[in-house]
């Protein structure tokens, strides 16, 4: 094997970040397939770059001369790119290539964008995972990424890469009507749902270690968290064998049964602006378009929340009003006032879901539910 630039971006990730665990996540890979890369490298040097213990990854006298001649590399290939980028802006410097994982942020990024940077053609993205995501603005393939991440589970940016935290997304939950969470008052309690079969979003294995953290530190276990897709997440909640998890705005598609808010929210969702040191977008812009989707945010926030006025009494969260909330930062829970049950709330096209109590028809709209 020879060794490439991703290469060197491996290693240079796991030395930003001191850890492999938190270099995989930065990258979008599991844990396991950056050490097998990390271990090929040191076989092809036949030396090893980094000593790892309980206190992360730390590089080795070797390690220190590959990464300081890394960096020279990196930097080098970086600034190449720029100066292709410069010749192409000739004709395509009014283009900016988002990617985006499906959420409602998603969604709403050309309209908030070409209002923002009306001399800018958007050329948007939907992937599938977080490492789709993340290899494109790496591998100069896309310019600006609409990323997330969790508690506990936070996204380090590998060298080149920029981030500036939009804002955190309550996860709300769907019980089968006979639930006994869906009869009581109130926020549900994640210590009453013991057993429970969770559904999360297939790929999505960031935010099924963050469920399982959750349920972990609320004493129950063990967990479940099962990747589905729309229907057969839609059998599953209506037979009552599992619950699935949903973002906070409605976007169209449909679970049946009734959406529940989890006291404490617990499962939540940071949503994160990345972008390449080497693309088109620069830091006024990114700015710019990041307080134009928080606005945007909140104006659908009013309408389509799954629990109606939950964010209105919750605030510090994305689409809380503007003057109670602290942008970016995941808040701190504050107890929800229990709205009314309301007729059909539908289940999200995105990542995780909402709290509180709406009532969900029990046929499921034609589309695509994710839970993370």
């Amino acid at each position: 094997m020879d060794l490439e630039v991703r290469h060197l971006r491996y290693i240079a990730a796991v030395d930003a970040a001191g850890s492999v665990t938190r270099a995989a996540a930065a990258l979008g890979l599991s844990q396991p397939a950056l050490s097998a890369q990390v271990r090929r490298i040191e076989d092809v040097l036949g030396a090893r770059i980094f000593e790892r213990g309980k206190h992360g990854a730390r590089p080795t006298e070797v390690g220190e001369v590959l990464l300081s001649r890394a960096h020279e590399v990196l930097a080098a290939v970086d600034d190449m790119r720029r100066s292709v980028r410069r010749l192409q802006d000739g004709a395509g410097a009014g283009q900016l290539r988002i990617g985006a994982l499906r959420s409602v942020l998603a969604e709403i990024a050309c309209t908030v964008v070409n209002r923002v940077a009306p001399d800018r053609t958007v050329d948007l993205t939907v992937v599938g995972t977080r490492a789709a995501a993340v290899n494109g603005l790496v591998d100069g393939d896309l310019d600006l990424v609409l990323h997330m991440d969790f508690p506990g589970r936070e996204w380090v940016p590998p060298p080149g890469v920029r981030m500036l935290p939009i804002g955190a997304e309550p996860v709300f939950a769907v019980v089968p009507p006979e639930h006994p969470a869906a009869r009581r008052p109130g926020d549900a309690d994640l210590a009453d749902m013991a057993g429970t079969r969770w559904l999360v979003s297939p790929g999505d294995d960031d935010f099924a270690f963050h469920v399982i953290d959750r349920c972990g530190r609320a004493g129950i276990g063990p967990v479940t968290a099962r990747a589905a897709d729309p229907l057969v997440a839609t059998q599953l909640v209506r037979r009552g064998d599992a619950v699935a998890l949903v973002q906070a705005l409605d976007s169209g598609i449909t679970l049946p049964g009734v959406v529940v808010a989890l006291r404490g929210t617990p499962f939540r969702i940071r949503h994160l602006l990345l972008w390449s040191e080497a693309g088109r977008a620069d830091a006024a812009l990114v700015e710019r378009i990041r307080a134009a989707l928080i606005a945007r945010y909140v104006e659908l926030a009013r309408d389509r929340c799954r629990l109606p006025q939950w964010f209105a009494h919750n605030p510090g969260w994305l689409g809380s009003p503007l003057e109670g909330r602290t942008a970016g930062r995941i808040p701190a829970p504050r107890p929800a006032e229990p709205p009314a049950r309301t007729a059909p709330a539908r289940a999200a096209a995105a990542t995780p879901a909402p709290a509180a109590r709406a009532e969900l028809p029990r046929t499921p709209a034609a589309g695509q539910a994710q839970g993370s």
